[in-house]
């Protein structure tokens, strides 16, 4: 096993990041911490609810959202799913493709000035039955706030290059 599993060496003392794990190394019942977490503002919710055209009332809305749920305005949920799956990236780096997505759930609001984690449990894993280079991971993500709380979560497949497939070494990492 090398010195560092997440670089590889170039020269003495000198380490480059390896984006993402292969394939072969993920096993049912791993947990993965995603970090570090993102702390969410007012104002790029705004901007992205602008660029999205999620312009619901709760979201983009300061006195909707005081007369209707007594606070501050929410993240918009589509904002909070893009924010945590890219918070996985870093792990699941090597996938080729999402295949699918289900119960994806948000059983909390996320308001400015939260900041939410993200953790991947490996739920199965499978070769591909038509990619003899890749293969197939069953993850369940689920994203907490700085509190504890559950504020997101869903299932995914996803297809992953096994270990010397893909891009990676002609891009460098």
């Amino acid at each position: 096993m090398p010195r560092f599993g997440s670089h590889r060496p170039l020269a003495p003392n000198v380490f480059m990041e390896i984006e993402g794990i292969d394939f072969e190394d993920f096993e049912v019942g791993q947990v993965f911490e995603h970090r570090p977490g993102r702390t969410f503002t007012a104002l790029e919710n705004l901007l992205h609810t602008v660029r999205s055209l999620d312009v619901s009332p709760r979201v983009v809305d300061r006195h909707y959202a005081e007369r209707v749920h007594g606070g501050d305005q929410t993240i918009g949920e589509t904002f909070v799913l893009g924010v945590v799956t890219a918070l996985t990236t870093k792990t699941f780096g090597r996938v080729v493709a999402n295949l699918g997505w289900k119960d994806v759930r948000f059983p909390r609001h996320v308001r400015p000035g939260e900041t939410i984690y993200a953790e991947s449990e490996i739920l199965g894993v499978r070769e591909s039955q038509s990619r003899p280079t890749q293969g197939v991971l069953h993850v369940r993500t689920r994203a907490i706030n700085q509190s504890g709380e559950e504020v997101c979560s869903f299932e995914r497949h996803l297809l992953v290059y096994k270990r010397g497939h893909g891009p990676y070494e002609a891009a460098g990492y």
